[in-house]
Formats: C-alpha cells, sequence, structure tokens
C-alpha cells in the first residue's frame, strides 16, 4: 500500500500551484500519489491547470475536476474518496512543504500509536515573519477555545479516521479545519508532533479567512455546530472560546460581532481580565480609528 495521498485542492493560483507541485516532487520521501483536484468551473482554466499537474518533473498525479465549484472542503472530500495511500496529507496550493515533510511524518506515524501527525509551520510572507510551534499538549478543550492547528498543509491524518468521520463538513465555508479538528479530538485521536518547522504558509491576502462575511459565517457555524461540548466544557472554556471569536471580529473590522463575543465573554466568565483589555482597544479604534492590535504585534515583532 502506498504510504501518502497527497492531495492539492486548487482555485485560480496557477503559479502558486506550480510552486506546491515542485515542493511536493522534491520530497524526500517518494512513496505517495499525488491527488489534484480542480475547483475551477472555467473549461480553459481547467486545461490551464491539467498542463501544470502533467508538466510537473518526475512526479504522476490524478486529476480530479471538482464539478460546479463546491469549495475546498468538497474538494478535499472528493481527494479522499478517490486516496489509497495509507495517510492523507494535505496541502493547499498557496502553500509549500520542506524537503523532508512527508519523511519525518511518516518516521512520526511509525514510531508512535498516532492518528494525526502535525508539525511547526513558517509564516511567510516576502520573508519568514514567525514561526508557529505547539504551545503545549492538546485537548478538546483548548481546541474549543481556538484553532491552535490551524492549517491542514501542516497536517496528515490516517486515512481510515478520516473516512470514519466523513471528512471536511462542506456547510462550513470557512474555518473547516477548525472543525474537523475539533472532530478528531472529540473522537480521541492520537495527535503526534514534530517541532521543525515542515511547512512554509503563505499569508495572502485572499484568503478566505480574511473576507469577513465568509470568515464569519463559518465561525458562527462551527459555535453552532459545537455548542453542545462547549457548554460540556464549562464556562470558563466558552468565555476564551467567545474571546478568541471577539479578537477575530475585531481582526476582521466587525464592530457588532465584536461587542457580540466580548459581551458573551464576560458574561461566562467576569473575571477574564483579557476581554476588559480588548473591550479598551475597541473603544479606542471606535473614537480615534486607532487599532493598537496591529502596532503591538509590529513592536513585538521587532523585538524578537
Amino acid at each position: 500500500m502506498t504510504q501518502f495521498s497527497v492531495i492539492v485542492p486548487t482555485y485560480e493560483r496557477d503559479e502558486k500551484l506550480e510552486r506546491a507541485l515542485e515542493s511536493i516532487a522534491s520530497q524526500t520521501c517518494q512513496d505517495f500519489e499525488l491527488i489534484v483536484v480542480d475547483d475551477n468551473t472555467r473549461k480553459e482554466k481547467r486545461q490551464e491547470v491539467k498542463k501544470i499537474v502533467e508538466n510537473t518533473e518526475d512526479i504522476e498525479a490524478k486529476y480530479l475536476v471538482n464539478n460546479e465549484r463546491q469549495g475546498v472542503s468538497s474538494a478535499r472530500n472528493l481527494g479522499i474518496d478517490n486516496a489509497s495511500g495509507r495517510y492523507i496529507a494535505f496541502l493547499d496550493d498557496d502553500d509549500e512543504w520542506k524537503t523532508g515533510k512527508l519523511e519525518r511524518e511518516l518516521e512520526k506515524f511509525e514510531e508512535g500509536s498516532y492518528d494525526v501527525v502535525y508539525s511547526a509551520i513558517e509564516m511567510y510572507n516576502e520573508e519568514v515573519q514567525d514561526v508557529v510551534r505547539r504551545e503545549e499538549r492538546l485537548s478538546l478543550e483548548r481546541e474549543l477555545e481556538r484553532d491552535r492547528i490551524g492549517s491542514p498543509s501542516r497536517v496528515s491524518v490516517k486515512k481510515e479516521i478520516l473516512e470514519a468521520i466523513n471528512g471536511f463538513d462542506e456547510n462550513i465555508p470557512s474555518g473547516e479545519d477548525w472543525d474537523i479538528w475539533i472532530r478528531l479530538m472529540k473522537e480521541g485521536c492520537n495527535f503526534g508532533y514534530i517541532d521543525e518547522p515542515l511547512t512554509r504558509y503563505h499569508q495572502d491576502d485572499d484568503s478566505k479567512s480574511n473576507q469577513k462575511d465568509v470568515a464569519t459565517e463559518g465561525r458562527e457555524k462551527i459555535t453552532e455546530k459545537h455548542s453542545q461540548l462547549l457548554e460540556e466544557a464549562g464556562r470558563k472554556v466558552k468565555a476564551r472560546h467567545h474571546l478568541n471569536r471577539a479578537k477575530k471580529q475585531h481582526q476582521l473590522g466587525d464592530d457588532s460581532g465584536t461587542r457580540k463575543h466580548l459581551t458573551k465573554t464576560l458574561k461566562n466568565n467576569p473575571l477574564e481580565l483579557e476581554a476588559y483589555a480588548l473591550t479598551a482597544i475597541y473603544l479606542i479604534r471606535r473614537s480615534t480609528g486607532l487599532d493598537l492590535i496591529p502596532i503591538a504585534a509590529e513592536i513585538k515583532g521587532k523585538l524578537k
């Protein structure tokens, strides 16, 4: 059996797709199949993507078309349905892997009884901005507070596990990765971590997570879908969940959403001091137009 099925969903990112496929072709572990799922609806764009896939040096690939552009979750699920590998490795078309990514993940899978393996990740914008590492051991409660794993590009999962939970939720337009990590943890999956940045995440403005309406809808659906888990986790976890929702809405420039989730934060835990700090930052931006969060982030980056 092939060790890995590498699934790359793509939509109108030809040059970035070429870069992503080159990083796959250069892997030191070559025991994989490549599945590219094209989410384009226009025939001419599909022809361009198919040509890029066919011309990737030293690599053969399955080229699949996701009819009527049903979105990235549908594209990933189509890839999973057509995969024959033991493990599923995801790579978004605007990201790239370091050459040893699959090799190190295979070693990690084989050294322990892991269902999921993920690694540190480089945040990149013309140069490396940051390396995001694991803060501490994962738990369902901590993942309910906020997404501590993030991009599927840094993750590989046993295929049988993904099939058991029916893959990605196609009804969630953004944040679908957060949802699937919650569901995997709910099922008791064992996560293995590699403390090396094996994936480079390109911070692009066209990301769904930066589109206010799409990002808000996705996260509202996640909060609603996992409301029972949040109730069971307790008021402090609920407070942290809504605090992180407030931070995201503030980042998106959504004043009403920021207020809504700050209110829910303090309702669940009046002693959540960070909520008061965010309230002050929110009020300063409302009255002066000055947003202190990116300023603080820039100062923090310069001090590193």
